[in-house]
């Protein structure tokens, strides 16, 4: 019994794929809520920069 309980540990010590899916999520739920919380100041800093870069570069 106890040979068994040994090799059943070494079987089960990597990581299964229901908790990769579960990391996933969890990192696409970050992304998400990062996005929801920053997304309209990164526009508006994109939007500057573009503006400024058009009015201040000169066409040759």
């Amino acid at each position: 019994m106890v040979r068994s309980l040994v090799t059943r540990s070494r079987k089960d010590s990597g990581i299964s794929s229901v908790e990769y899916i579960i990391i996933l999520v969890l990192v696409a739920l970050t992304g998400i809520a990062v996005f929801k919380l920053f997304g309209g100041t990164i526009k508006t800093k994109m939007t500057t920069a573009n503006t400024t870069m058009q009015n201040d570069v000169t066409p040759q």
